[in-house]
């Protein structure tokens, strides 16, 4: 190869090296831990079920039945955002729902260690409060 050839093959490797380096485009960060598996999680003690607090009775602050929880509300950042509890009725009929803030509730265990949620709200209060309905326009 001479000299001239070889200078060429330099100039045309330096040329579309910039555009290479143009085109390429960063790796997003995996999704998955460094091996490419699935990150673990382990339960943490101060952690509860859904499954759990569905269906868990919920009383005020003189131990009064208020209703139940039907429903766990989650926002968009994965962390729960109000239950939804059914109050009034009997077995269900009759039972309104009402949206109840999950931070104004406080978790207890009653003397057989079962769970409660107390709320500090009458049961009058809570069935006067909005009903609560799933906004059908939203996905």
């Amino acid at each position: 190869m001479t000299l001239k050839s070889m200078m060429l093959a330099c100039a045309v490797a330096l040329a579309a090296s910039p555009l290479a380096i143009a085109q390429t485009t960063p790796t997003p960060p995996p999704a998955t831990s460094p091996s490419g598996q699935p990150m673990w999680y382990s339960h943490q003690a101060d952690e509860m079920r859904a499954s759990k607090l569905i269906g868990t009775k919920v009383v005020n602050a003189a131990n009064d039945t208020i209703g139940d929880i039907n429903e766990i509300v989650l926002g968009r950042d994965g962390k729960v955002a109000a239950v939804v509890i059914g109050v009034g009725g009997l077995l269900g009929i009759g039972e309104r729902e009402v949206a109840v803030s999950f931070s104004s509730l406080q978790m207890r265990r009653d003397q057989n260690n079962n769970l409660m949620v107390v709320v500090n709200a009458t049961k009058d209060v809570l069935k006067s409060a909005p009903e609560w309905r799933w906004n059908t326009t939203r996905k």
